[in-house]
């Protein structure tokens, strides 16, 4: 299915008509549509870690640089994703997630064991000491890339009637059309509930993880850190 049909769907249920094309017109159901199918799609992509999303990468240390950009498609990390340390099974590279902790470590010149612990910070990773030559770093994130063109290219956003949807064209058609009642501040709860049912019976089938938060962490989390000054004594 295309973003054409999947708009046609949704016209035929909002409006009763069948548009002949979206990208092309600048009628006001079209500009709406346009803009919609491209929030709609990317609330579904970061609503679950879905598999048809799911990209590896390896980072390739020299033994100096404790910075790495990050992959050119990169959209975010799965929700339990782990960078993992190629030659040492027994500890991953550890996840420092507070920005304010990456900085004390710093600051306060803990020593990290190894192989390194890792946050992001900007577009790059920043690794803390910079990880051996050996130690290769390797990841799975979610693309961003969630559209592809009629000739099969991989894209951000929807830019044509002819581009597919990389996950559910019913979960884009079930969205097109309670977000664009809502959007006209029309009764939208019996959508929003078949979106929202379909939606989990679809992601509950995917077998991605789901975004769900608990607690908090300890300060440092559970990396492993060496006490920067003397132990024992005054």
């Amino acid at each position: 299915m295309t973003l054409l049909t999947a708009c046609q769907n949704a016209a035929v249920l909002l409006l009763g008509r069948k548009p002949d094309t979206i990208f092309s017109s600048t009628d006001v159901f079209s500009l709406e549509m346009q803009v919609l199918a491209n929030e709609v799609a990317c609330d579904i992509a970061r609503s679950h870690d879905w598999q048809a999303l799911v990209r590896t990468h390896s980072i390739m240390p020299d033994g100096v640089a404790t910075t790495f950009p990050l992959p050119t498609d990169y959209g975010r990390m799965l929700l339990d994703s782990e960078i993992y340390n190629q030659t040492n099974w027994a500890w991953g590279y550890t996840h420092v997630t507070r920005a304010d902790d990456w900085l004390r470590m710093k600051v306060q010149d803990f020593t990290v064991i190894v192989p390194s612990a890792w946050t992001m910070q900007g577009d790059q990773f920043e690794f803390l000491p910079a990880p051996s030559s050996s130690a290769t770093a390797k990841f799975v994130y979610i693309t961003k890339n969630i559209i592809k063109s009629e000739t099969n290219q991989a894209k951000a956003n929807f830019t044509d009637d002819e581009d597919k949807f990389a996950l559910s064209e019913r979960l884009l058609t079930l969205g097109l059309v309670w977000r664009w009642r809502e959007l006209k501040r029309l009764e939208a709860s019996t959508d929003q509930a078949n979106f929202e049912k379909a939606f989990a019976e679809i992601a509950a089938r995917d077998g991605g993880s789901k975004i769900i938060r608990k607690g908090g962490r300890p300060i440092y989390g559970d990396f492993r850190i060496a006490w920067p000054w003397p132990l024992g004594g005054v």
